[in-house]
Parts: structure tokens; sequence; C-alpha cells
């Protein structure tokens, strides 16, 4: 999880000598000591090799032009009056005529007329590339998430050709199964609930179940699997009863629960949450079986170890954290805080079971939701209170009945079915929609203080506040000292790795200036997925936003911002925008000792375009950033004729995103860089930063990053001195981001 690079070869080689030698020459005193330290060797050696092997087999697919015959693995669940672009998952049997060995899986952007079915198998020619992704603090790791679940790989499709039109049996049950979902209001939740494809979702129920904390009901998991079996289980434990004694046998039940468990899992594609349930469940039953007498922590131990010696990557997966960390706060809470035995029994005190269960999960998931999330829902206490028993009782049971009955072309039942779940979560989201009045988003700072539900219990039931007050009291206070954390720096710039765009952020710690927002799409926004959630991790308030020229991949966020941050002044060269600063060459303002000296343009234009591009130097006396936004050849020498010496910067933001049409040699000679800035990313249609451009920046012997490799750049500014970390690099250096970064950069 924390290694920067995966050893080399001859690393791992070496590792693995040393621990045979380790074992031939330790005394047989020592047995138990020499296998612990063994176990723990060969785990790592396992894992880093498994890690290699995995990427080595996709390494030879990336950025290629390949004509493959590939497998539809994603069923289609789209609507009939859908015609958008999506992604389609296909598994490669071969390419170039050649079969595969490993079968690696792609996710194929599909504009085509024709919509495959799972199980069909087409001729694709494809554009490849790696899934990069932003790598910013704060915004959500995709690099880590391609890996976990091994969708490296993407492509743009060029050419396709349906060569077995047969149908899977998954397919074949959706067909079956969606004429009646269609009819529902919530179809896309339905449609999860089902077959685990939460792609028909809408963006507005995610984030209301997301703010509500009840999100993770509808996503295929443990609960769900464990239902199935639990249902099955009951079902035939019932109709046992019309048998005679001699096909009674009490594992009947369990493995006809079973087998529904695996199918349903089957039925949901089998992805990662949904196989370490059914893997786990299948240990569990096993145990029982071989009668093991283990307690909860002892199974629990097992099943974590053997689902991570099946598959290592697992470990970088949330969702294999968030799965275990439930379980495990779980049997602590039953163990360490468990009701008092007149609670147990009579139903009459279901609710205060109940109430005490969600309670102390709300406390216990407080540290993985914080890191997570980076916030928590205040009402998820009473929401969960409401969803967990509709869903389990009424939503999720129904929509399996109704594809049940589908099956067997029971149309009036599958549609009463349907009309069931679909009225519960009508109901459901009512109440959400009601109850959604706060969601708390939290900086960093407060992850440590997310401990206190743990410690609360630890301490109440062992009593330590009798005798380890002080104790106590020392470890609340560490709990709060991130409140209390000295920065080691008086003022900060981030460029903000944003893909092909620009957006950086001029900052003391406390509050913020923005130069562009990023780019805007239909549906979301890098506002949204990057930029809010690092302002978020550090806690700070937006003062200004200045905007550099009005093209979408620099002014795309502004209203998601100033819907956000109200209050935040606006600067810009642009007559057609609420300005409440003009960005004027010659102006100034002044802020937290830091100066803006705007230094172009002369004009302000009704449409900013690049050669308006607001320019700005910011100082503080002694070093100074140079922000130019997309300036043009012609542009920087009217600067150079006009400011001279004055253009002298200690870091520079290559204009133009490190195209052809700026960073003339005079320019750069002019402002003099210690290091050049340049936002984009890996895949773009201009194919920038121009190989020119970045060999004349080399030949200057200056120190060049490129946000497409290095993620987040952040410049660290004190009296004295200043430094320069990268995200991949310094920030949160990881063999998974160190693989990508070394990648090259292709158009």
């Amino acid at each position: 999880m924390f290694l920067p690079s995966l050893p080399s070869y001859e690393q791992w080689y070496m590792l693995a000598i040393v621990l045979i030698t380790f074992i031939l020459i330790v005394p047989s005193t020592f047995y138990r000591f020499t296998i612990m330290i063994a176990v723990l060797i060969l785990s790592f050696l396992w894992s880093t090799a498994y890690s290699h092997q995995y990427l080595s087999n996709v390494e030879p697919y990336i950025d290629k032009t390949l004509i493959v015959q590939a497998k539809v693995e994603t069923i289609d669940v789209q609507a009939d009056n859908i015609t958008e672009p999506y992604y389609i998952k296909f598994a490669l049997i071969n390419s170039d005529q050649h079969y595969l060995s490993f079968n690696p899986t792609i996710s194929v952007y599909w504009d085509q007329p024709i919509i495959p079915k799972a199980g069909q198998i087409w001729q694709l020619t494809l554009k490849t590339k790696v899934s990069q992704g932003y790598l910013n603090e704060g915004g959500f790791d995709s690099q880590r998430f391609a890996i976990a679940n091994r969708r490296l790989l993407s492509a743009k499709l060029k050419q396709a050709k349906l060569l077995d039109d047969k149908r899977n049996v998954r397919q074949v049950i959706a067909d079956y199964a969606l004429p009646y979902i269609n009819l529902c209001v919530y179809r896309g939740i339905l449609i999860a609930l089902a077959f685990g494809e939460r792609t028909q979702i809408s963006g507005e129920d995610r984030l209301i179940m997301m703010q509500t904390g009840i999100a993770h009901l509808m996503a295929i998991s443990g609960m769900h699997i464990l239902l199935v079996f639990y249902f099955c289980c009951f079902i035939v434990k019932t109709s046992l009863f019309l048998l005679p004694n001699r096909y009674i046998h009490y594992f009947v039940p369990i493995i006809v629960g079973w087998l529904s468990a695996l199918f349903y899992a089957w039925l949901t594609g089998f992805n990662p949450p949904t196989l370490r349930a059914i893997f786990a469940l299948s240990i569990w039953i096993y145990l029982r079986y071989q009668s093991y007498h283990l307690s909860a922590w002892q199974k629990i131990n097992r099943i974590i170890a053997i689902l991570l010696l099946f598959d290592p990557l697992m470990i970088l997966s949330e969702s294999f954290w968030l799965s275990c960390y439930a379980v495990i706060s779980l049997l602590f809470l039953s163990q360490w805080m468990p009701l008092p035995n007149r609670f147990k029994q009579k139903k009459r005190w279901y609710l205060i079971r109940l109430l005490h269960l969600q309670f102390g999960l709300t406390l216990l998931l407080l540290p993985i939701q914080f890191f997570i999330f980076h916030g928590i829902s205040t009402v998820a206490l009473f929401t969960n209170l409401i969803a967990i028993p509709l869903i389990t009782l009424c939503t999720f049971p129904a929509i399996l009945l109704a594809l049940l009955f589908s099956l067997v072309h029971c149309f009036y039942l599958s549609l009463w079915f349907c009309f069931v779940a679909d009225s519960s979560l009508k109901g459901l989201f009512l109440c959400l929609k009601a109850m959604n009045v706060l969601w708390l988003t939290l900086p960093a700072n407060f992850y440590l203080l997310s401990l206190i539900g743990w410690l609360m219990i630890i301490v109440i039931h062992t009593e330590l506040w009798r005798h380890f007050f002080v104790t106590i009291l020392s470890i609340l206070c560490l709990m709060i000292s991130p409140f209390f954390v000295v920065l080691d720096y008086v003022w900060r710039v981030d460029m903000l790795d944003v893909g092909h765009g620009l957006a950086i952020v001029i900052h003391n710690g406390k509050s913020a200036i923005l130069y562009d927002t990023g780019a805007k799409w239909d549906k979301n926004s890098v506002a949204e997925q990057v930029i809010i959630p690092f302002l978020l991790q550090h806690n700070l308030t937006v003062e200004g936003i200045i905007i550099s020229h009005q093209h979408n991949d620099h002014i795309g966020g502004l209203n998601i911002l100033k819907r956000t941050y109200p209050n935040a002044w606006l600067m810009s060269s642009s007559s057609s925008l609420n300005n409440d600063y003009l960005c004027l060459a010659g102006n100034h303002i002044s802020w937290n000792q830091l100066s803006f000296n705007i230094l172009w343009p002369k004009k302000l234009v009704n449409y900013a375009q690049n050669k308006d591009s607001c320019v700005i130097q910011i100082t503080d006396g002694r070093f100074s950033v140079l922000l130019t936004g997309d300036l043009e050849r012609t542009q920087e020498y009217q600067l150079i004729e006009q400011y001279g010496v004055k253009l002298s910067s200690t870091f520079l933001q290559v204009p133009h995103h490190g195209s052809m049409s700026s960073s003339s040699y005079a320019f750069i000679n002019r402002v003099k860089p210690k290091s050049a800035l340049v936002s984009t990313s890996r895949y773009n249609a201009w194919n920038l930063p121009a190989d020119k451009i970045t060999l004349r920046y080399h030949e200057l012997n200056l120190d060049y990053h490129v946000t497409a490799r290095t993620g987040q750049i952040s410049l660290f500014f004190n009296k004295l001195t200043w430094n320069i970390k990268t995200m991949r690099e310094q920030v949160r250096p990881r063999w998974y981001h160190d693989w990508l970064g070394c990648l090259p950069i292709y158009e």
C-alpha cells in the first residue's frame, strides 16, 4: 500500500535468497519465530511478483492501435431512448490473429448505433490508452482504483464488426427483466440491485444517497449476498417440513443457500465486493462444516488472509477496506459495548437494538468515512434506521422476485413486484430529500479526532478513566494536535492536475485565491472533481477567483465555484463577466503580504481569448511566480518590450500548455525562471506540450515539470527559501503512480 516503487527483479531474487538462507541457518529452537518471519517475507515476495506480473501483462497493450477479437462482458441495460456514447467492458480473446493466454479487460468508448450484448464476440480496431486520471491531494485516486479493479486499459473505437451474435445467460436474464424495470421511476437503482450495474443511477440520486449515508445499501456487497443466502435457507427449511425425515439433512438449506448466493454473485458480474463476499461466505461454511471452534476474530483474520493470498492487489481497494472495517467494527461493538441481556431477546426492544447498532457503527466508522469521503452525514443515523429495514425487507426481495417471475413469464407478478420495489424507493427518497439537511465536509486535521468513538468505547469498557486519567487526557491532546500544527511555509502555490486545462491555487493555509478553474463537461467539471476537494482537504476559504481568459478549459468551473464560495471576488479581462476587479496592465492587488501585479492585457474585451490572457506576477518581494494563462508569442514580445528585466520570476507557468505558439526563446530568457510548470493531460488532441518546446526548456537547463507526469505540483515559500514538491515523487509516492508516470506522453 505504501511502497514508492516495486522492488526490481534483482532485489526480488536477492530477498528470496536471503529468505532461503535464513530458514536453513536458524536453529530449530526459534522455529515459531522463523515461521512468522518466513510467512511475512513470502507474502511480500508473492504480492510484489503478482503486481509485477499484472503490469507486465498490461503494458504491451498501452498506446497501441490494435485489431482484436473481444468478448462483451458488460450486459446491456441501456434505456431505449438513450443514444449517448458510453463505456463497454470487453475481454480480449486474440490480438493480431494470436490467441492470448492472458485475457485483459478493456473499457471501450462505444459510439456505434448497434448496442453490444454480453456474450457477443466482436472484431474491433482500437486505439488504446491507459486510465490516467488526476492525481491531487484530497481528490479521488483513480490510478489506485484502476489498479485494484483491473481497469487500467481503455480505448477509442475506430471500427467494429460483429462476429458471433450469441448472448450469454446474464444478458438473456436481463433482457427478460428490463421491460418491467424500465417502467419504474428508479430504474437505475433497481438495475443496480438486480445486476450490479450502477451506471444507470442518476447523479442526483447518487449525491442524495452519499450525503444521507445510505449509498452502501445500493452497491452489491456482503449484505446482499447474505440476504440471498438467508432467504433461500429460510425457504428450503420451510419446505423441508413437507418432506419425509430421510430427505432432511442439516446442510441441505446451507448448500442451496450458498448456490443461490453464488448464482446472484455471478448475475451481478462477480464485481470485487461480490467476489469477496461469496468467497468469505464459502470459507465460513467450510469452517462450519469442519466444526472448527474458532472465534469470530480468528475467522475474519483467516478470511482476510485468504482473500489477500488469492488477490494481493485487493489491498488497494477502498471497498475492500470498507467491508473489512465494517465487519471488524461490528465484532468490536458486540464484544466491547454489548446491550444488557434484557434488551437482546424480546421483540419490543427491536428499536433499541437497532439504535444501539446504528449509533455504535456511526461512531466506529468515522475514521474510514473521513479518510475516503472527506466528510460525514449528520443524518446517517436516522436515514439508515429507515433505509435498512425498507431495502432489506421490501425493495431487495421485491426486485429479486420480479426478476424470478420475469424468467417464467409471469407478467402480472413481475409487474406487481417491480411496482412494490419502485414504490418503496419513492417513499424512501421522499424521506431522504426531506432529511438531507447537512453534509459536513471536514479537512484533514479531523482525521485523528475521528478515532474518538473507538477511544470512548475502550475507555468505558475497561474503566481506564478511573486510574489512567492523565494518559487519556494526553491521548485526547494528541488527537486534537493537528488543529494546532504550525505550517512550514509562509505561502504556497499549487498547480493542480486537471488534465488539459489550468487551475492554480495560491494560499497561506487559511484562505486562497484561484487562478483559473479548469474545464466543465456535460455532467461534471474539474471544479467538482479536483478543485473543491483540494480546498476542503486543506480547509481553505476562497477569497478571490482570477480568470485568465474565457476558453472552457480555463473558465469551465467558475459558476460552480461561485455557488460554493459566493463571497469570492472575481477578476478577469472580459467586460462580459461580473468583475469585482479588472485585469488591466498596471493594476495591483495586495493580499496577505503578497503583491499581485497585473502585466497584461492593456484593454478589456467582450470575449477574452488566448491573446487577452490575464498575466499576473505574484511576489513576496524575494520570490515570484509568473502566471501567463494561454499567452501567445506576439504578446510575449510586447511584454518583453514593455517590462524588460521586471519579467524575471522564480517560477513560470508555461504559456498555452507548452504550445508551439508561445514560449519564445526571448521570453524564456527574459523571465529566467528557476523552474517551469506545464498543465496538460497525457492524452490531448494537440499533442501538448510540443516536443520542440520541451526541448527548448531542457536546452536552457531549466527545471521542467508537466502535470501529466508528476500530478499536482506544489511550490512552498518561506522568507528565505523555496521548495518544490510533486504529487507523484514527493507528496504521495506510490509504485503504481510511479509506473504510470514513467509511461511516455502520447497523443
